[in-house]
């Protein structure tokens, strides 16, 4: 997916200060964590952990509170604790007495200050902060305990202050914001000039693709995290060590960016056993995401995760969500949607099957997860439904054994009502059970035919502007990749078209009635609305709550308009195409 195309990459003067700020920061803490001070370096022994060693007890339990209060820590070894997200060492403080919770939005910013884009601009006004406690006990032979982590808000609503859910990250600074290891910012890959020469890239490349730190991928661009799950009212959720890695492709170049929640038995946890999505029976997770919205960040930052909930009852496959606000080390990060990943484990928790006996890929048969021969099953599928006459039943019928041709219809009438116009070149996933004892007409899943994952949805309903309304993608869905060579295919035989036809029309009438999804735009507007001015001060993208207010309504407006355009373009679509 990409973003709209703008002007290639300058870096304003404000970034290139803060830059300079950031690096000099880096320095000194650098500097500082070697001992100096000043005088001369005093050397620190290595702590190893103890097995038996207890974590510090602590007076009070994370999440919001009325009044500033004070925190007492307890253990019969010595305690060692920060405050900054940093994890402790015998460098830090060591706990003496109590220590004052506060509210601290009046305290300059540390995180937020830090550019995160090439076209990052700084938050407006002071950002709300909440304090977070590490906490280590230490043993005369320098054995330490597990750590002790808590994020406290002091807020005069308490936990009345958001309705959404709340998730407190706590990270290494220098894993998130390090000028070298550092994935949520431009760091030294954008720096780097020679490198650039090195491996043959432009210089004038758009902004998105600009060499940066958080463009790294796989697992060397994951860092510990820890993670601290709020429901609405402050009940804890879940707490729990895991990994965090930025997500997306092209949205990384945004200043506030997606990241991958992953839970794999690095950090002590295997899987998420949490009902994460009320309503939703599958309450075990390997990942899941904290999406920034996508290409919709800066527009209303729920068109994906609502076009998606459109398609709940259907058969193609969608991440569920829930709306969050997210800190990092305490400081407000703003609005994140919460989403499940569409990935093997995914599909595994879902379907209760085997990871290995899955089998996904995406847009012309590339292998997404599975083994190289994997693909031949679908390539051959391919390559039948171009050279067979498909008018015939029994070829439509072998087809039809091989695909859930109901999960194909809903992906194709999904992304054509929508009016998706980055697919189906782009965001073409789609999956099938690969077992020797496949299950015959299935609909758990387990009859190895391929079925569709709809995602990533965010060029839909109106996001290119007012006229695509208007915009006919039957014939591009007919033409391109895959998808397209099915399509085609399928058109050429009579039962189909009509199926297809009767099947458009249900989610017309239905899934896609206009009172029904006005009323859902207006359901998501009421959810977001009261979080919107905050988030929209952060980071600065949307520009004004009447600017957000304003690119809702124009959702509204595609909601009551396209249903009539698409009758009109089914009809026309069909007749052409006999």
């Amino acid at each position: 997916m990409k973003p709209i195309k703008t002007p290639t990459h300058k870096t304003s003067p404000q970034v290139k200060l803060a830059v300079v700020l950031v690096l000099l920061t880096g320095v000194v803490s650098f500097v500082l964590s070697l001992g100096y001070s000043g005088e001369n370096r005093k050397e620190y022994p290595e702590l190893k952990y103890g097995q038996n060693l207890l974590s510090p007890e602590c007076s009070a339990k994370g999440g919001f509170y009325a009044d500033a209060f004070s925190l007492s820590l307890g253990s019969p070894s010595k305690i060692y604790y920060t405050l900054d997200g940093s994890m402790p060492t015998l460098r830090s403080a060591v706990y003496e007495k109590p220590v004052i919770i506060q509210n601290r939005t009046s305290d300059p910013a540390v995180y937020a200050a830090i550019p995160t884009s090439a076209r990052w601009t700084p938050p407006l006004g002071d950002v709300f902060k909440g304090t977070v406690l590490r906490a280590i006990a230490v043993s005369d032979d320098n054995k330490k305990s597990k750590e002790l982590i808590r994020t406290f808000f002091v807020d005069e609503k308490a936990n009345k202050r958001y309705d959404l859910p709340v998730i407190a990250l706590t990270v290494e600074p220098d894993d998130f914001f390090g000028y070298r290891k550092g994935i949520y910012v431009l760091g030294k890959n954008y720096e780097d000039k020679r490198d650039y020469i090195r491996k043959q890239l432009p210089l004038d490349l758009a902004w998105w693709e600009y060499p940066s730190n958080y463009l790294k991928r796989g697992d060397n661009s994951e860092r510990p995290v820890h993670i601290e799950f709020y429901e609405p009212g402050g009940k804890i959720g879940f707490e729990s060590d895991a990994g965090a890695r930025i997500n997306g492709n092209a949205t990384r170049g945004f200043s506030q960016k997606s990241l991958r929640i992953c839970f794999d038995g690095k950090y002590g946890q295997e899987q998420l056993e949490y009902p994460l999505f009320p309503g939703n029976p599958v309450t075990t997770f390997n990942s899941f995401i904290l999406r920034n919205g996508g290409n919709d960040w800066n527009k209303t930052m729920f068109r994906d995760e609502f076009m998606q909930g459109l398609m709940k009852d259907s058969h193609v496959d969608i991440q569920d969500h829930r709306d969050a606000i997210v800190f990092i080390n305490g400081e407000y990060w703003g609005i994140h949607n919460v989403r499940e990943r569409s990935d093997e484990d995914f599909l595994a928790n879902k379907y209760h099957i085997s990871k290995d006996s899955i089998v996904v890929l995406e847009h012309g048969g590339i292998l997404s997860y599975g083994k190289k021969r994997d693909t031949d099953d679908f390539k051959s599928l391919l390559d039948f439904i171009r050279k067979s006459d498909m008018s015939k039943q029994e070829n439509y019928q072998y087809v039809l054994d091989k695909i859930d041709v109901l999960s194909f219809m809903d992906f194709v009438i999904a992304n054509v009502y929508f009016c998706n116009s980055d697919w189906p070149n782009n965001n073409v996933k789609f999956w099938r059970y690969r077992a020797d004892n496949p299950v015959a007409g299935s609909k758990s899943g387990k009859d190895g035919r391929w079925r569709w994952i709809l995602y990533d949805t965010d060029w839909g309903f109106g996001y290119t502007g007012n006229a695509s309304v208007n915009m006919d993608l039957l014939e591009k869905a007919r033409k391109m990749g895959s998808t397209g060579v099915i399509f085609n295919g399928l058109l050429r035989n009579n039962t189909f078209r009509e199926a297809f036809k009767e099947r458009f029309l249900f989610h017309l009438d239905s899934t896609f009635n206009k009172e029904k999804v006005i009323a859902k735009i207006d359901e998501f507007e009421k959810i977001l609305s009261p979080a919107m001015p905050e988030h929209i001060d952060r980071w600065r993208a949307i520009g004004s709550y009447n600017g957000w207010k304003a690119n809702v309504k124009e959702m509204m407006d595609f909601a009551a308009e396209r249903p009539a355009v698409q009758r009109k373009q089914l009809d026309e679509f069909l007749n052409k195409n006999r």
